[in-house]
């Protein structure tokens, strides 16, 4: 069995759903600290300002610098889902093919929180109901779990690494995948020693057109979503390359 485990980020780009695709089961890694500014809760779309990008985002409580990701909760306050479809204008005026497609269907999952009016809601849940929602529309497999949620006997962790070796022998992984990102972080022996596979993947995300405008990498799968079909989509987010520790 293929473990993926990362925090989860609002529409993330291409190659977390690589990494999803690539993997036989994915761990929600909430329990980690919630960074102020980083990418658990916004991400980046094509803008018609002079940056050629700007922010989308879900915005959340004030909370300690310590809180955890499954303790942050989505500010009631913010109408967050009207902003994010009107930050999404850019599209429409570039003529982008699926801006109707894609924003009919932002109106289906990004759904008003069914607690008592004004309650604040569970930022994990949010962000992981939209990447379910981006995976139904791709035709992703997404089996996930939320760390906070699981009841794993793990012994203590004294370094970043070692949450994912401990993951993935807990719940019997043969193989573990991560973005290249993290390599410095494991202990490639450890993992052979405990006849676990390391592997890291590599998305190679080909240009694809964005209008007239140069090329952006890193943008938000809602990106790629509005210049290409769901199927081209697909295709884009399955080229990555694996390669051992």
């Amino acid at each position: 069995m293929r473990l993926g485990m990362m925090q989860p980020y609002f529409f993330p780009y291409a190659g977390y759903f690589a990494l999803i695709l690539a993997t036989d089961r994915w761990i929600v890694f909430d329990t980690a600290q919630y960074i102020r500014r980083g990418w658990v809760n916004r991400n980046r779309v094509i803008s018609n300002g002079a940056a050629g990008w700007k922010y989308i985002r879900v915005p959340v409580v004030s909370a300690p610098a310590t809180t955890r990701i499954c303790d942050m909760r989505v500010d009631p306050r913010d109408p967050w889902m009207a902003t994010l479809q009107r930050n999404l204008d850019a599209y429409q005026s570039r003529r982008a093919p699926f801006f109707r497609q894609v924003s009919d269907w932002l109106n289906c999952c990004l759904v008003e929180d069914p607690g008592p009016p004004g309650t604040p809601q569970d930022l994990t849940e949010t962000l992981v109901h939209l990447l379910r929602q981006v995976c139904d529309y791709l035709e992703l497999p997404f089996r996930c779990e939320r760390f906070s949620a699981m009841t794993l006997d793990l012994p203590e962790i004294t370094a970043p690494g070692q949450w994912a070796f401990e993951a993935a022998r807990a719940v019997g992984a043969d193989t573990y995948i991560n973005p290249p990102g993290g390599r410095g972080l494991f202990d490639p022996q450890q993992f052979r020693d405990a006849g676990i596979r390391l592997r890291f993947l590599d998305p190679v995300l080909a240009e694809y057109q964005q209008g007239p405008q140069a090329f952006i990498p890193g943008l938000s799968i809602i990106d790629l979503m509005m210049w290409n079909s769901p199927t081209r989509v697909r295709e884009l987010v399955g080229q990555y390359a694996l390669t051992s520790a």
